[in-house]
């Protein structure tokens, strides 16, 4: 056995390092991973981050359903993951998807790293949870710009047909489409 085989461990399938696993163990097992054990409805918001007007409708879709009773929204970014921790990134994501009574992709095109998420959320004990909150833009042309990736509409399809996808064209729409989530 070589000197990197040995300084790894392994976690459902993906390699850490030591430092790596503990900070893994401290983020799901840190303060905002124990909040969410006190809420009936864990609703895990996936979709774009950082500064654009996307993010700011993904956090209004995280604030209203975080304001319901009994009820907590929570975000990748809430476990101080980096975009350079990956692996990381990829078991907290499983194991928060486990966590979550609800998992809610607010999605208006397919350009982000969300597109990846999109393919986890059919794993069989992870689909019934998953509600996609998915802006129109008012044309199959329009619609087709935007979302113009076969897999990530494949996926989505399937839950378009499961009734768990709320269209929105504006921001009052949205307002209304996330009223549809239980």
């Amino acid at each position: 056995m070589d000197e990197t085989t040995e300084s790894k461990i392994d976690v459902d399938g993906l390699a850490f390092s030591f430092e790596e696993h503990e900070r893994l163990k401290t983020l799901l097992h840190g303060e905002r991973f124990r909040e969410l054990a006190y809420s009936d409805r864990r609703y895990l918001v996936l979709g774009d981050g950082g500064e654009t007007k996307s993010a700011d409708r993904r956090m209004r879709v995280y604030d209203q359903l975080g304001s319901r009773s009994n009820a907590t929204a929570f975000r990748l970014e809430d476990f101080d993951l980096s975009p350079e921790e990956l692996a990381l990134w990829a078991a907290a994501y499983e194991n928060l998807c486990a966590k979550a009574t609800h998992i809610v992709a607010v999605i208006e095109d397919y350009a982000g790293g969300y597109v990846w998420e999109l393919g986890y959320l059919f794993h069989e004990d992870i689909r019934e949870k998953v509600w996609v909150c998915k802006r129109d833009y008012g044309s199959e042309t329009a619609n087709r710009g935007h979302y113009d990736n076969g897999m990530a509409a494949s996926h989505l399809q399937l839950l378009e047909n499961a009734d768990r996808t709320c269209r929105w064209t504006d921001d009052e729409d949205l307002e209304t489409a996330i009223e549809l989530i239980p």
